[in-house]
């Protein structure tokens, strides 16, 4: 049985589903606060021609999820498998 990279997860706190393009909006408003990059390697992906390139990136991979708050719907995040 093949392991499935983008299933559809929900619990009480957070859901998890595919990325689909229509999220782009929604996530790069999350991901355009500096803060959040502050210490990650890609310090400058807040800015929204990295982001893209990051998004762009993440549809193509196959396996990038989009994380929403169960309480509200709003995406608050993604994840991704990455050279599994």
């Amino acid at each position: 049985m093949p392991f499935d990279l983008q299933p559809v997860l929900k619990g009480t706190i957070l859901q998890l589903r595919p990325l689909l393009p229509e999220d782009y909006r929604a996530l790069y408003s999350v991901a355009a606060d500096p803060l959040i990059w502050e210490q990650h390697p890609a310090t400058d992906r807040y800015k929204e021609e990295v982001f893209q390139a990051f998004f762009r990136e993440a549809l193509e991979s196959g396996g990038a999820l989009i994380a929403i708050d169960s309480k509200d719907g709003q995406i608050i995040g993604s994840s991704r498998f990455h050279a599994i």
